[in-house]
């Protein structure tokens, strides 16, 4: 069942539901309303009869005299009568009317108990509602309403509501439908985009926002995917392309060597610098590998961000620093030292830092970490960075001229400039005043 039915579907339903629950109230309200006319009758017939009682000299008289009472009853209405039973037995009432029916709860109205009794009677096939009230003079006051116009009321609203309910539902049912295809259309179009780009790959088709509602923020959430999911691809291509380029060389150089080592002729000088050789190209790809895995791993997903101490992880890695080789590597703090970030991450791009630093400076100058106003940033006294070579430290496999025979694989500042595009941070390169690099992380929470 596709959005556009499910939609027209719930309107009906909800519009069913809503005109069911009016017919019934309306149905209550006006079924009520009738019977308290129907009572309201009878109360105010017997209520001008009671009063012509109440008058001076009162005197009953029968049936065929001008008394007053039976000017009342003579005004009876069509659909009702009015009768009086006096103590002696006689009633008073229009001849042309049948009489009502005195039952024995009428009988046994007293004026120590019940002076009012309330009851149902059907004559000549209609049904009416009656009242019969005690008089001060022992008189039974009875008056009956014929109730048939309320019960063809009542038919007729069995009969019209559910019609119109029925109406309102078709009438909703179809409304829902066009509004439901114009809602969905964009959606429809959304949906259609997604399976061209999932078939064609895609990644540079976009989809076309209009307006500002939850569709358009639909629409351009889904571009904002695609640009991210473009980037992602692009990455991975030039990181594959990348990875096999910088591959090459040392698998060139360990099938090279090991080819000399199947000749007889090589001496076992020889074949010692051949092993120790190929140990440092294993030794190459082992790093390489190692890079290009940090590199490729999401650490947005294997790690969350949590307040971290610039200052802590920055001595924990000048301490390792200073024991694995003979440079020194000094701490500098100042204050706001507190930052997010993902530990494990952020100690991998400074311990890169340090180590490109120790590299540079050939090991004999000191290498500081300073730490404050939420950066870090290491400085060497080495070489230095060529104007030409800045744009491109950061790029994935660079290496300057100058140090290409140095060892390395070229990643260790592309792991740090990632880490800093993971953590909305910048990474930076600057000259050290003296001569040397300066390279860093600013933060900004």
């Amino acid at each position: 069942m596709n959005l556009r039915t499910r939609f027209a579907l719930i309107a009906g339903v909800l519009v069913f539901i809503l005109a069911t629950v009016m017919s019934v109230g309306a149905y209550r309200i006006a079924s009520s309303q009738l019977e308290n006319q129907v009572q309201t009758s009878l109360e105010q017939r017997i209520t001008r009869i009671l009063n012509i009682m109440a008058r001076p000299n009162f005197s009953w008289r029968d049936s065929f005299g001008p008394g007053p009472v039976n000017q009342a009853i003579m005004q009876t209405e069509v659909d009702a009568i009015t009768q009086v039973v006096l103590p002696n037995g006689q009633v008073l009432g229009r001849r042309e009317y049948p009489q009502l029916p005195i039952e024995n709860a009428d009988k046994a109205l007293s004026f120590d108990g019940k002076r009012v009794h309330k009851s149902s009677t059907i004559i000549d096939g209609h049904t009416f509602r009656t009242m019969t009230v005690l008089a001060n003079d022992g008189s039974l006051i009875q008056v009956a309403k014929d109730t048939q116009i309320l019960i063809d009321a009542r038919n007729g609203m069995r009969t019209w509501f559910p019609l119109f309910a029925a109406l309102a539902v078709m009438v909703s049912a179809v409304i829902g439908w066009l509004f439901a295809g114009r809602v969905s259309k964009p959606i429809e179009n959304l949906a259609l985009t997604a399976d061209d780009i999932a078939q064609t790959q895609d990644l540079e088709r976009r989809i076309t926002v209009s307006g500002k509602d939850e569709v358009a923020r639909l629409s351009t959430s889904f571009n904002t995917m695609l640009t991210a999911l473009s980037k992602s691809m692009n990455r991975q291509r030039q990181l594959v392309q990348d990875a096999s380029h910088e591959l090459r060389t040392p698998l060139t150089s360990l099938r090279a060597n090991s080819e000399l080592l199947e000749r007889a002729s090589v001496s076992d000088a020889d074949r010692t610098a051949i092993l120790a050789d190929m140990r440092a190209e294993i030794d190459e790809l082992t790093a390489l590998s190692t890079e290009l895995s940090a590199l490729a791993i999401d650490q947005k997903a294997a790690e969350s961000s949590i307040d971290t101490d610039l200052a802590v992880i920055a001595d924990e890695i000048a301490t390792r620093a200073a024991r694995r080789g003979g440079t020194a590597v000094s701490v500098h703090v100042t204050d706001d030292v507190m930052v997010q970030a993902r530990p494990h991450q952020l100690e991998r791009a400074i311990s890169n830092l340090v180590d490109n630093a120790i590299k540079f400076s050939g090991g004999t100058s000191e290498v500081e970490i300073h730490v404050g106003a939420k950066r870090v940033e290491v400085r060497d006294h080495g070489p230095g960075i060529s104007d030409g070579d800045k744009p491109h430290v950061f790029d994935r496999f660079y290496r300057a001229t100058a140090t290409r025979s140095m060892p390395g694989s070229g990643l260790g500042l592309s792991i740090v400039s990632q880490f800093a595009e993971d953590h909305n941070a910048s990474a930076y390169v600057l000259d050290n005043v003296g001569g040397g690099a300066i390279v860093g992380i600013q933060f900004t929470a």
